[in-house]
């Protein structure tokens, strides 16, 4: 144990220092759902009418009134043009509403005068429908891009400025930009600005995560890690979008609401693991010294504290610099990073394209986003509680295989008598199979955490992060199968994939109540007792070894060939 988590026991592990911090943070979780999730809501196809122009014209011609003259009649081709005909000849002749078809596209193609009803979305604004339907979806994969982009760049920030003030300065941008793109012109303009947006809002996330975890002893790690407010904000999204049924007052207004979380700025302090990690010693004793006083304990020793901050920046001048392959130094390590890999980027599709698909679903649009955020809270809880008991593979797996089943028992219902016949019972099954996966990306985050050796363990985070990235910019285009009369497709694609991944856990080692590895090792053949002519490895002839003693090796080596 460093001396940095012996001081955090004395202040207390989880005291009302950190619990007030952790709750502040946490509370950037909540704008952070509405900016990310609000497509489902922005997005949302409402219904649309087109005029069969020709027919219209020859409805008007035959109604024979006297003095028209029927060439001006055949320019009639938009609803501006119809209306001021039919108030200069003072038309009283039939209904000409019966000449509108709802929700069609003539040839493939938008027509002339379309006119949409009900909620106001930027689908209706931009009329992307027809052939233009799939433009809201591209949007939300670049929305999606920009936060893989985000979270790589805002890692490398935090640790060089440091975590409280990247966290306040990007979600500020977010705000700005976040409320700028309610008056783009064009959805190429919106699109790039959904971009920038999610590039903010992955980077916010990463501090978001990172902060609390600095200021917790390991036992609470599990619980900051898991247990945030990002579902209540999906929950408060639905009421955002009953109320406000124009998508440009909705961004005003959520962007808007979204600033006052900097108020807290005064009561979130920076990591003090980071200040030691760049020698500010003095800083981070202040930080300390509050939190002591603010738990009503005493104030600690900090006599070791600097140095640990030395030992530690001279860890990082000193320490082995390891990249991606080290990932798959070993047949062992490699199975277990494809795997976590793998699931990393079917919780995140599954995850996303699920919240995405909502706009799908039959019933009321938002009481099925309130309920699948609700659906988050108690699959949380469900693995702080059972993460331990049942072990990590097991609780992974479960959790897996239920967002799995119940997202491929969609499928069995719309083949039993189609989803119309059974809209209840589809609702419900989503939602099972949404809390499956909240818990499932919960407990594997964890999981992975505990299988990578402490030396790769920032890499193998970091590179199953970005397989998630994929999976969240992928997520749309697989709910777009799904507008195309295929509703059952996207939750048959979530189902197979999720159920895979459940089954692949159990290839993993389990590491409850298992020390974490520190060092990467590989085997090697002793030569002193390599029998074989084919110096075949067998258990008798080889030994494992710390790659990093190799890697030393070749360093030594390749600083006296330079002397040499």
């Amino acid at each position: 144990m460093s001396e940095y988590e012996q001081i955090l026991r004395q202040l207390g592990s989880f005291g009302p220092y950190q619990r007030r911090a952790f709750i502040l943070v946490s509370m950037f979780e909540t704008p952070l759902a509405w900016a990310m999730l609000t497509p489902i809501l922005l997005n949302y196809r409402p219904d649309w009418y087109c005029t069969d122009w020709n027919i219209l014209q020859n409805g008007i011609i035959a109604e024979n009134y006297t003095g028209i003259d029927p060439s001006l009649v055949r320019e009639i081709d938009s609803n501006d043009e119809l209306q001021m005909f039919l108030h200069l000849v003072n038309y009283t002749g039939g209904n000409l509403t019966s000449y509108k078809t709802k929700n069609t596209c003539p040839g493939g193609k938008i027509c002339p005068g379309i006119e949409f009803e009900g909620v106001k979305s930027i689908v209706s604004t931009w009329k992307l429908v027809c052939d233009q339907e799939i433009v809201g979806d591209i949007i939300t994969s670049i929305q999606m891009a920009g936060v893989l982009i985000g979270a790589v760049i805002t890692g490398q920030l935090a640790d060089l400025f440091g975590r409280r003030h990247i966290l306040f300065i990007e979600h500020a941008i977010l705000v700005i930009m976040w409320f700028c793109s309610a008056f783009a012109s064009s959805w190429m303009v919106y699109a790039g600005l959904r971009f920038i947006i999610g590039a903010l809002i992955g980077g916010v996330l990463v501090v978001n995560f990172v902060l609390p975890l600095e200021l917790v002893t390991p036992e609470w790690r599990t619980f900051c890690g898991c247990i945030g407010l990002w579902a209540v904000g999906l929950m408060a999204l639905a009421g955002w979008g009953y109320f406000i049924q124009d998508w440009q007052y909705l961004v005003i207004c959520t962007s808007t609401a979204s600033m006052f979380i900097l108020l807290s700025w005064w009561f979130v302090p920076e990591s003090p693991r980071w200040l030691l990690s760049r020698g500010r010693v003095k800083k981070a004793e202040r930080i300390l010294t509050n939190m002591a006083k603010y738990n009503n304990k005493p104030v600690p020793d900090f006599s070791k504290l600097r140095q640990y901050s030395e030992n530690e920046m001279q860890m990082k001048q000193h320490q082995i610099k390891y990249s991606y392959w080290h990932l798959c130094s070993s047949w062992k390590l490699a199975k277990n990073s494809l795997i976590l890999l793998y699931g990393w980027f079917v919780s995140s599709a599954v995850y996303y394209g699920m919240n995405f698909n909502t706009k799908n679903l039959t019933g009321n649009l938002y009481l099925n986003i309130f309920f699948s955020g609700l659906v988050e809270i108690p699959a949380l809880f469900f693995v702080v509680l059972v993460h331990n008991k049942f072990g990590r593979r097991l609780t992974v797996s479960l959790l897996m295989n239920v967002a799995g089943v119940f997202s491929f028992a969609i499928l069995i219902l719309d083949l039993a008598g189609g989803l119309d016949e059974y809209p209840k019972l589809t609702i419900v099954f989503a939602m099972i199979g949404k809390a499956g996966i909240s818990g499932g990306w919960a407990a594997l985050q964890v999981f992975s955490a505990e299988i990578f050796p402490t030396v790769v363990r920032n890499i193998g985070v970091g590179a199953c992060s970005f397989c998630a990235r994929i999976g969240a910019i992928v997520a749309p285009q697989i709910v777009y199968l799904g507008a195309k009369n295929a509703a059952p497709l996207p939750f048959t694609v979530f189902g197979i994939v999720a159920v895979i991944a459940g089954g692949l856990v159990w290839l993993l080692p389990e590491t409850r109540g298992v020390p974490l590895p520190d060092e990467l090792t590989i085997t090697v053949p002793h030569p002193s007792e390599i029998s074989e002519p084919d110096g075949e490895l067998t258990e008798n002839n080889a030994e494992t070894i710390p790659l990093k003693t190799i890697d030393a090796e070749d360093q030594n080596t390749d600083n006296k060939t330079e002397v040499a």
